[in-house]
């Protein structure tokens, strides 16, 4: 200690800079008491719920069915299931974004019944290491023991056998669920199945596949040693196309949510559903963020409520969105085509043109009733004709109703009319009655009236006669000699003679009828009707952008305008091709290689970029200023690369090349 010193010695000293502290919170835009906002939460609530509705009862019957099979394995005694591990296929159908949720409520279901369960997704089936440490360390984690710290790759089935044996019931079942059978190896199937049946009779497992073909899917993978192990039991789910019909009847073919589908958006969402994934929950996540461009920063669009609301909703808008929504297209060729006086008098006083607001919302929201009221009757009257010209599914009527100008102009739709005068007696009064039946569900006094009209034919049908009434006598006799011409004259008169019998007539009359009458009135597009606007989406271009982005084309916008995504005033561009000095590296670097051909010099590359980020020159008389240069260019230039849009040229060392 002699030779030691003070100034050899370290202390502390608090200085101004401070570890980890962090940057000031972005404050985020408050819109939560935004009239938009109120509107779109209250009706995608709405909508959650419904959609939460027929989930439950998508897979109530299939749970129960599951339920009932793993209560009776339970209550069996591991000595008298000698003939395989107990094993449940479960036919889930390709509908593979909709799996999760299904397994998800199958643990749920299942979890007071069996305490021990593990679910295996396809990332975990690789090899058959990963499947049984993954398989044993959640059953075994499953409960809290002191054997449930195990690490995962100390899990082996002696130490699920020795667990099982010191904490677990002879008859408590342990669940495995393999979730995609297809996506996982034969051959880790085949082990994990025979290393499993090894200790089947010791062990009480429970195995239930997720297949989304057909049963032929499990004999094809597995040899006969590993089927004659299972004793296989089947349980199918719904089909998804009964399932979006279900969606659809109790979201969008529904008058409680007053946000509607048509057009291209309703067209593009069902193409999306039945030819790329067949995903209910895909489907309604799509619906929802069509829901959100409907709404967004629009307080117009607030008015999409149930009518009851409509009042409240009008009073908490603005003067501005009042002269908003008289620019509205429907809207204001709907005042263009009222009289000068009350056209002015709209023009000049808010309150009345709000009182022909709330008039017009009013009558929308009885249009939507009775359009899918006479929808429905449609549907059920022409679904059914030989080979179902307009489609099977009430969606495909829909589809035609609010994507083509006038319904009554297709073909298809003139096709089921000739169709429907071929029907017999009986079959047309049982579609009529069908008919009758469906318009007494609706409340609007109009459908009454129909109803009363459509009675009145049925009465006339019931009463009316299939014989038919003496045929003229011949006009032309066997020995009367007449031209071509004078033949053709009589012949035509004959056909204009004949006569219909009383039930033909009643039958073309109330086609007639319903086309004339029916169809043509209630079944008008709704984005002819005034304030459609309101609460129709039907921008597909909108919705396919958003759902179905271009990454490479959202690299590009970026890239060639930042201020897209920064929403800054320093990369504002007066011109698409203009380079600013402000804009982000990697922007300028990515605007200066469009300009270039195939290959390009790095060192003109290099020059070009100091031009624009130093047009004074100043990294000539400052050598720290150039080599700041040098590194922000080389790591633009890194980041074009790693984004795909150039190389390295093997040809030319001092060289890229251009990929687009």
């Amino acid at each position: 200690m002699d030779n030691a010193s003070v100034s050899k010695g370290v202390f502390a000293h608090k200085g101004s800079y401070k570890i980890g502290k962090k940057p000031a919170k972005f404050k985020s835009v408050d819109y939560f008491n935004e009239p938009w906002y109120l509107a779109y939460n209250e009706t995608w609530t709405s909508t959650q719920k419904a959609a939460e509705d027929i989930r439950i009862n998508m897979f109530h019957e299939l749970l129960a069915n599951l339920e009932s099979f793993v209560s009776k394995v339970k209550e069996t005694p591991i000595e008298q299931l000698e003939d395989g591990i107990q094993t449940a296929v479960v036919l889930t159908g390709v509908n593979v974004p909709d799996h999760e949720t299904m397994f998800e409520k199958t643990i749920s279901k299942l979890e007071s019944i069996i305490k021990h369960t593990a679910i295996i997704w396809s990332r975990n089936s690789d090899d058959i290491r990963n499947i049984l440490e993954e398989s044993i360390y959640q059953l075994i984690s499953s409960e809290q023991t002191e054997d449930a710290s195990i690490k995962k790759n100390q899990c082996t089935m002696r130490v699920l056998h020795s667990w099982y044996q010191k904490h677990c019931d002879p008859n408590d079942p342990l669940l495995i669920i393999i979730t995609d059978f297809e996506s996982t190896s034969p051959t880790v199937l085949h082990d994990f199945i025979l290393i499993l049946s090894s200790y089947a009779s010791t062990i009480k497992f429970i195995l239930i596949f997720g297949v989304a073909t057909t049963m032929h899917a499990i004999y094809r993978a597995l040899t006969y040693d590993a089927s004659s192990k299972l004793h296989v039991h089947i349980f199918n789910m719904p089909t998804q196309l009964n399932t979006l019909s279900d969606v659809l009847e109790n979201i969008i073919f529904c008058t409680e949510i007053p946000f509607k589908l048509t057009g291209r958006a309703f067209q593009l969402l069902i193409d999306m559903f039945l030819f790329y994934d067949l995903s209910v929950e895909n489907f309604i996540q799509n619906y929802k963020t069509c829901m959100i461009q409907h709404f967004y920063a629009n307080n117009i669009n607030s008015l999409c409520c149930k009518p009851q609301q409509i009042n409240n909703r009008i009073s908490s808008l603005t003067d501005e969105d009042i002269e908003d929504i008289k620019k509205i297209p429907s809207i204001e060729k709907y005042i263009q085509q009222l009289k000068e006086d009350e056209r002015n008098g709209i023009a000049v006083e808010n309150k009345k043109f709000q009182e022909m607001l709330v008039k017009l919302l009013n009558k929308f929201h009885k249009y939507m009733d009775q359009f899918l009221t006479v929808l429905r009757c449609l549907h059920h009257l022409m679904a059914t004709l030989p080979n179902s010209p307009m489609g099977k599914q009430l969606r495909e009527f829909y589809m035609k109703a609010v994507y083509t100008k006038d319904l009554r102009e297709c073909s298809e739709y003139k096709n089921c009319l000739d169709l429907l005068g071929f029907l017999s007696k009986t079959e047309l009064l049982s579609k009529l009655n069908s008919l009758v039946s469906i318009i007494e569900k609706s409340n609007n006094s109009s459908m009454r009236k129909l109803k009363t009209s459509l009675q009145e034919h049925i009465s006339i049908i019931e009463e009316a006669s299939l014989d038919v009434g003496a045929t003229p006598a011949d006009i032309v006799s066997a020995t009367e000699k007449l031209t071509r011409v004078q033949l053709k004259t009589k012949l035509l008169k004959m056909s204009q003679m004949k006569t219909r019998s009383p039930y033909k007539e009643a039958q073309i009359d109330v086609i007639n009828y319903l086309d004339q009458q029916v169809f043509a009135v209630y079944l008008i597009n709704p984005n002819c009707i005034p304030a459609n606007e309101i609460f129709c989406f039907n921008d597909g271009n909108a919705a396919k952008q958003h759902i179905r982005g271009s990454l490479r084309a959202a690299i590009h916008n970026a890239l060639s305008d930042p201020q897209l995504y920064l929403n800054c005033g320093c990369c504002k561009l007066e011109d698409d091709d203009a380079i600013v000095p402000t804009m982000p590296d990697l922007s300028i670097i990515y605007k200066l290689h469009l300009e270039s051909g195939t290959l390009m010099n790095m060192y003109d590359w290099l020059q070009a970029y100091a031009t624009i980020v130093d047009p004074n020159n100043e990294a000539k008389r400052n050598k720290d200023k150039e080599a700041k240069i040098r590194a922000r260019f080389t790591q633009a230039v890194a980041e074009l690369e790693f984004l795909g849009f150039i190389k390295s040229s093997q040809t030319k060392t001092d060289h890229v090349k251009r990929l687009t």
